[in-house]
């Protein structure tokens, strides 16, 4: 019997024309959609994008916040936090930026071994940030941050003693900390806002020294305290006893014959006494005449 090849259908056609053009289309517009989201960019808050071209280099100009578009394949956006961000070396280990021991070793002016724990607030120049990643990087945190930071604390601390580091001069050192750690790194288009001293650790000798001189200087502050306040106590009694001497003297001065017998003729109730004795008068003279 012949076969009618006539009826049978044409296989490859059936998958060219159905399948296959189904996946080239479903191909085409996953190609499409990657390349549509390539495209797009999107800039967080507080961040801004800096373009790199595959043949011009770093653009200049930076992406704000926001939408934006970039070349797929072509352009990379590298993105910067230019919000204020800090960079803490601790003894701690789950405080610091490094989880390990990173706090300074640094010597003081009169020979002493200080442990420093310390905070460096810092934000970046927005409109530098291509500048910046031309000519730093984006590891400007391990290159630039860490190393100044660190070289310029232990510079200040050299110039205290290890008192005044532990208690008046902090504050003071904080301030020349931030202002020439500024200094330093603003040719690196970078703002420091504060450098802050988080903690001061002496050896255990030297802690000990220092406590025992802080309880002898509030002891000689008690004692003097006690001392002016007894000082006090007795000037004001002397000046109450000089007062009421006074006062005496001049009660006695003004205490004549006359204002005596005035003031009883004043309380006398007009009754003579009843009974007298002896040879003197026990009232006052009256003149009759």
């Amino acid at each position: 019997m012949a076969t009618n090849t006539s009826q049978i259908p044409d296989l490859s056609s059936v998958f060219s024309s159905s399948w296959f053009g189904k996946l080239k289309f479903i191909i085409v517009l996953l190609v499409i959609l990657y390349l549509f989201k390539s495209t797009l960019i999107f800039i967080p808050p507080g961040y801004v994008g800096v373009t790199y071209d595959r043949g011009r280099g770093v653009l200049e100009g930076v992406k704000k916040e926001g939408m934006s578009f970039a070349i797929p394949m072509w352009q990379t956006v590298y993105y910067f936090d230019t919000k204020i961000q800090e960079y803490t070396m601790s003894a701690a280990v789950d405080e610091g930026a490094l989880r390990k021991d990173d706090s300074l070793d640094a010597p003081t002016s009169d020979g002493q071994q200080v442990k420093v724990d310390a905070t460096v607030l810092f934000r970046l120049d927005p409109e530098k940030a291509p500048e910046l990643l031309r000519s730093i990087g984006v590891e400007f945190v391990d290159k630039i941050i860490r190393p100044f930071s660190r070289s310029q604390i232990r510079m200040v601390i050299s110039r205290y003693t290890a008192p005044q580091i532990y208690s008046e001069k902090r504050q003071e050192a904080e301030t020349i900390m931030t202002q020439e750690l500024s200094e330093l790194l603003k040719s690196k288009y970078i703002v420091i806002d504060k450098v802050l001293l988080r903690a001061v650790y002496f050896s255990p000798e030297y802690s000990k020294a220092i406590e025992q001189k802080v309880i002898a200087e509030q002891r000689v502050k008690q004692a003097e305290f006690e001392v002016k306040e007894a000082t006090q106590r007795a000037q004001s009694k002397i000046a109450e006893a000089k007062g009421l001497a006074e006062a005496q003297a001049l009660q006695k001065a003004t205490l004549t014959q006359e204002f005596l017998e005035l003031e009883a003729i004043k309380k006398w109730d007009g009754k003579l006494p009843q009974v007298s004795g002896g040879g003197s008068n026990p009232f006052i003279n009256i003149p009759l005449k």
